[in-house]
């Protein structure tokens, strides 16, 4: 597969060499480098889950898991060849609004995950807790380097700089991953009032590019997620508390966005009847404004096909207050 360089429609007597050339954008020289590489690839990937249970008593179960997966390389990240910054931006499947150029060398990434899952309960499961701790080596991960210094489009304010939008090339790197989740549930009181519970869950990941000691992109930082409900005949109400941590690890390479941390509130009803249940619920009760910590940059505010075109270091809003409901029927 060879590629010709993208030249828009023009009038006079020029040439395609003669455009590139004038507008600094290094199309004839990376599609001849592109061309002259062998294009052809074949991954033999392969995965394994092994999993081993455990009841050492009515009240305590014990899992363990290794898993190996694989992922071989899009076409985004290998073929695309381009380092103009308009033909890089349209390559950002990543939604951090920087450019990507591929690499035609990448191998496939492979992940071996050790994980554990201590599972505490009564017996009749009124109440229960789990914690799950994990641990993942990624080796091949694919990750991202600023790109090279040509001289025009790839320049030394492009490498260096950490509050604008770059260009970057895909790259084969060492990642590691590891975390904790934790969950639970436990009846609170039973009146006349109706059945009052609590659930919980937390979660922590922490990811590492253990190459260059940048943290990895799109981790969700700290968070968690506790509901107190109550059951009343076919009446079935929960509150629900959403607090989640300010993003301060974030991807040096890619100017990651940094995002405060936020608490949310959420109202949950429903009541069934013998095959009818109607769902009735409004989330983010107060209405507060927050910025996702997994959103990405927000580039609506702006012109996407040059670097410049929109401002650098808005994050993309969460939803407002919505209502919602739903009707479920069993036949």
């Amino acid at each position: 597969m060879n590629v010709l360089p993208l030249m828009p429609a023009m009038s006079g007597d020029i040439t395609q060499h003669e455009w590139n050339d004038r507008h600094g954008n290094n199309q004839r020289s990376d599609a001849a480098a592109f061309n002259a590489k062998s294009h052809e690839r074949t991954d033999n990937n392969w995965d394994l889950t092994a999993l081993a249970r455990y009841t050492a008593n009515t009240n305590t179960d014990i899992e363990f898991g290794f898993a190996r997966k694989t992922r071989s390389p899009n076409l985004y990240e290998r073929y695309t060849w381009s380092t103009w910054s308009m033909a890089a931006l349209m390559n950002n499947f990543v939604g951090d609004g920087n450019g990507y150029i591929g690499n035609v060398d990448l191998k496939p990434e492979k992940a071996h995950t050790l994980s554990a899952t201590f599972d505490l309960h009564a017996a009749d499961r009124n109440w229960g807790f789990k914690a799950t701790p994990f641990y993942t080596e990624v080796q091949d991960y694919i990750d991202a380097v600023r790109c090279p210094v040509n001289g025009t489009t790839c320049t030394t304010t492009n490498k260096n700089t950490s509050n604008s939008f770059v260009l970057l090339q895909y790259a084969n790197q060492s990642a590691r991953l590891y975390g904790i989740d934790l969950s639970g549930y436990m009846p609170l009181a039973s009146t006349g009032a109706g059945d009052f519970s609590l659930k919980g869950l937390i979660n922590y990941t922490k990811g590492e590019n253990r190459d260059t000691g940048d943290d990895l992109y799109n981790i969700m930082p700290l968070s968690g997620k506790f509901s107190l409900g109550q059951k009343l005949g076919g009446w079935d109400n929960a509150i629900e508390l959403v607090a989640v941590a300010g993003k301060h690890n974030v991807s040096d390479v890619r100017n990651e966005i940094k995002t405060p941390g936020y608490g949310l509130t959420n109202l949950r009803t429903s009541y069934t009847w013998k095959q009818v249940r109607l769902d009735l619920g409004v989330e983010n009760l107060f209405d507060k404004f927050y910025t996702l910590p997994q959103g990405g940059a927000y580039t609506g505010q702006g012109g996407t096909m040059m670097l410049t075109g929109a401002p650098w270091g808005t994050g993309v809003p969460g939803m407002g207050r919505s209502i919602y409901t739903g009707v479920n029927i069993k036949f």
